[in-house]
């Protein structure tokens, strides 16, 4: 029978939580993703790691995503009289 393979264990660092998406910025999202990427290259990652990182980038996406949609809901509209002005978002 092979030999088991051994896994680093999971530092506080590596640690994600949902609430950390709370103050999160677009770059850290998306750095966040290009870290998890990393992780699920590794040759000795578990299956169970493996869904775990999955699905901690797709939480960050889908953070990244609605916080881009803000950003494009804040950017500058042109009225009616061909003024720039700042889009106010009437649903906050």
């Amino acid at each position: 029978m092979p030999a088991a393979k051994k896994t680093k264990p999971n530092t506080a660092k590596d640690e994600f939580h949902i609430e950390d998406l709370e103050n999160i910025s677009i770059e850290e999202a998306f750095k966040r993703v290009d870290d998890v990427i990393s992780a699920m290259q590794e040759d000795d990652i578990t299956l169970e790691d493996s869904f775990r990182r999955y699905k901690e980038g797709m939480d960050l996406l889908k953070t990244a995503g609605s916080l881009i949609d803000k950003v494009e809901k804040d950017a500058l509209k042109i009225s009616e009289d061909g003024e720039l002005e700042i889009f106010e978002d009437d649903e906050e």
